[in-house]
């Protein structure tokens, strides 16, 4: 497995490293919609017309105002962070890997609310940002198109 450099998030005195992956990106995904976790995390809410159906803005993307935020998605997605960076941070370096749960995090979470949010949607947004920027490597082979009919 490749080194990797994780960022770190302190809270109440403990200093946690923390990454979000595929892995962590699949299981926010089974528990709630990944669109609803992003807006969620930073408290969006979509604008919807007088039928329920969201308005679009005039370059198609759907208008959204900021409303409450999701505090099971921001504790949920804080703690699947946290433990990913403590797995890959373990097995870097050879060490026990002791995970914390949501009850855990949701209690001791001393962060200022935009804080918190901010790191959770930064961290999600380097996940997709990374994902999307990657290049697959060449591996000699070259598949063909295949035209006939």
């Amino acid at each position: 497995m490749r080194e990797i450099t994780l960022p770190t998030v302190t809270i109440n005195g403990e200093t946690y490293p923390i990454y979000c992956d595929l892995f962590v990106l699949s299981q926010i995904q089974e528990k709630m919609d990944i669109n609803d976790f992003e807006r969620g995390i930073i408290g969006a809410e979509i604008v919807r017309d007088e039928n329920g159906d969201p308005v679009h803005k005039e370059d198609g993307r759907i208008e959204v105002v900021l409303g409450q935020y999701d505090f099971k998605a921001l504790i949920m997605g804080l703690t699947l962070m946290i433990n990913e960076g403590l797995l890959i941070d373990s097995e870097q370096k050879g060490t026990e890997y002791v995970p914390v749960d949501e009850k855990y995090i949701g209690r001791v979470c001393d962060m200022p609310l935009i804080v918190l949010s901010n790191t959770v949607h930064n961290t999600f947004g380097r996940c997709l940002e990374s994902k999307k920027n990657e290049t697959p490597k060449k591996t000699g082979t070259t598949r063909k198109r295949n035209t006939s009919k």
